[in-house]
């Protein structure tokens, strides 16, 4: 709306006013004109008035067209006191001759058109303005002979020397305004892409990029402003940005509404053009501008309607981008369809004529640029749904790994109890073997010199026990051994008591902080119980008993080896005096 504004304040009442306008006087629409037939200034001049063509449009339009034309304009400069300025506004005219009389005399000479170097025209702008005389009044003619391989428009108007530059200034803002939306909408969407590395960011800014430049050769900026002195350029800048940015569009397209995945018609389609786009790039080199800019404009109006029908069909398939897109190519399609319709002269030339692709690319790349932001949302949202069926899929094997874990964990903690247990406990009598016994005896001993309390060890050996296992077998044998283990076991009830099996048929008791009197008592019972407890095997009943020898101990003398030698000579003592009895240690040094 602001770049419409805009334009209907540099148009004026143009496009109600064939005449005069409240800032120019409009010559076009007075204008008269004929085919050049090798005409000099000498001969256009005696050409009787039946020979030339009176342009009844407000502006002269001749279409594509390789001959020269001459055009004639009468019309009165009604002030002295004023400077005028004589414009034509259209850049990209090849050759133009201008020639400024009164009374058959000519006054000011002009030779213009962009294949001279833009530094002789007489006044640096990107239109062809030409200074009228000062101290000239009256009624002029004005001769002018034009010849473009371009559409031939010749857009005339006389200007006072205020009015063109307050309207030019007004005009350059709305050019300003134009080229900085466009501008701000590329650097913005290029560093999106450097963020996101999204190639339809990429191609979106490419072609924003070559809309801008292409309108800046067309309206005559680009070799005002970049390329003053590179002719053959200026005429191939045209063609050159004009094919990329149908290149560029229809890459992003293809991207944007993932054509190749959801449309294989629609996505050859658009690879067809993209091809031809970069085979005709290459033929702008070598065949003349006049050609080419007629090919490359039906090519690029064939392109927008292929856009059409993409944005349609996807319309229809649901695609939700498509509604942006279809504003944002209905707006370029009809600017570039007006364009293309002015330069064939099929529609009279006027300011929305000639503005209506700079209006609609605007749109264009407003709605292009919400679609982008959409595709963003969107993709982000499946970013989102993704990793949120990441996370939960991540969880659900975390938890799997953990059940797992714990699992194994239990089972290799099992196992390594297992282990532990067979280290340390005796198989076949399910007592504590001796190494068991070995780390208890440290132990205690330890405990019992750090806090000066005694210690006691029993020593047990089973009677005649090689007499059983040579009677009965070593099954028998191991039976006993069970069974003398159970009655040790049950008479150990203090916590802390350990019962081990020392080697052979030998066991051996160790009681912390236990008197000797408590010792020798408790070697009384295993005794007795011994003795009351017959083995069961084969039918037999096999009675047993036992030697035990008692040691105690206290004192910072106190060692496990001497402790244990001490219990163990009470034990042979034991034995020397009749077997089944117990013996103390502290008697063997009286």
């Amino acid at each position: 709306m602001f770049l419409l504004c805009c334009g209907w304040v540099v148009s004026g009442s143009e496009l109600s006013n064939a005449g005069q306008t409240n800032n120019y006087v409009n010559l076009s629409s007075q204008s008269k004109y004929i085919q050049d037939n090798d005409f000099g200034i000498v001969d256009v001049l005696s050409l009787p008035e039946s020979s030339w063509h009176e342009n009844k449009l407000d502006n002269l339009n001749l279409g594509y067209s390789s001959r020269h034309y001459w055009i004639k304009v009468k019309f009165t400069v009604p002030d002295t006191s004023q400077s005028y300025f004589l414009e034509i506004a259209y850049p990209v005219l090849d050759s133009i001759k201008l020639y400024l009389m009164q009374q058959d005399e000519v006054i000011t000479y002009a030779k213009l058109g962009d294949k001279q170097v833009f530094f002789d025209r007489p006044i640096q702008h990107h239109n062809y303005v030409i200074p009228v005389p000062t101290q000239v009044s009256g009624e002029l003619l004005l001769y002018i002979k034009v010849a473009s391989s371009s559409a031939l428009q010749v857009p005339l108007r006389l200007w006072s020397r205020q009015k063109f530059y307050e309207t030019d200034q007004i005009n350059m803002l709305f050019l300003g305004a134009y080229f900085g939306l466009m501008s701000v909408m590329a650097i913005y969407n290029l560093l999106m892409y450097f963020s996101l590395r999204d190639k339809t960011l990429l191609y979106y800014v490419v072609y924003v990029s070559a809309i801008i430049a292409f309108y800046m050769s067309l309206s005559g900026l680009g070799f005002r402003y970049l390329w003053q002195n590179s002719l053959w350029w200026n005429d191939q800048s045209i063609l050159f940005f004009l094919i990329s940015a149908v290149l560029a569009g229809t890459l992003f397209i293809v991207r944007l509404l993932e054509l190749r995945k959801n449309s294989k018609t629609l996505y050859y389609g658009c690879v067809f053009i993209a091809l031809t786009g970069i085979i005709l790039l290459f033929l702008s080199m070598y065949f003349s501008y006049s050609v080419m800019i007629r090919v490359i404009i039906t090519y690029a109006s064939i392109a927008c309607l292929w856009g059409v029908i993409t944005r349609t069909v996807r319309l229809f398939e649901g695609s939700h981008f498509s509604t942006y897109y279809s504003l944002a190519w209905n707006a370029a399609l009809c600017g570039g369809i007006i364009l293309a319709a002015n330069k064939f002269n099929f529609i009279p030339s006027n300011w929305f004529t000639e503005h209506a692709l700079t209006i609609g690319t605007s749109i264009e790349v407003a709605c292009l640029s919400f679609a982008m932001a959409e595709r963003i949302n969107s993709e982000r949202k499946k970013r989102f749904i993704a990793q949120a069926k990441s996370m939960s899929e991540i969880r659900k094997a975390n938890q799997l790994l953990e059940v797992e874990v714990e699992s194994r964990t239990r089972e290799l903690q099992d196992a390594y109890d297992k282990l532990k247990h067979t280290s340390r406990i005796d198989e076949l009598t399910q007592v504590f073997n001796r190494r068991s016994l070995n780390e208890a005896l440290n132990t205690e001993c330890l405990r019992a010199k750090r806090f000066g309390h005694s210690i006691s060890l029993l020593m047990v050996d089973i009677d005649h026990f090689k007499k059983v296992n040579d009677t009965y077998g070593h099954q028998c044998g191991d039976k006993c051994l069970s069974q003398i283990a159970n009655v040790l076991k049950c008479a150990c009830t203090r916590a802390g008591d350990t019962v081990a099996r020392y080697g052979g048929e030998e066991f051996c008791i160790l009681l912390p902080e236990c008197n000797e009197h408590d010792a020798l008592e408790l070697g009384e019972i295993i005794r007795k119980r011994t003795q009351a407890t017959a083995v069961r095997f084969d039918d037999c009943a096999i009675k047993m008993t036992v030697s035990i020898g008692v040691t105690t101990g206290w004192g910072h003398d106190l060692e496990p080896h001497r402790l244990v030698k001490q219990a163990d000579m009470a034990l042979y003592c034991a034995k020397q005096h009749g077997r089944n009895q117990v013996s103390l240690g502290s008697t063997l040094d009286t």
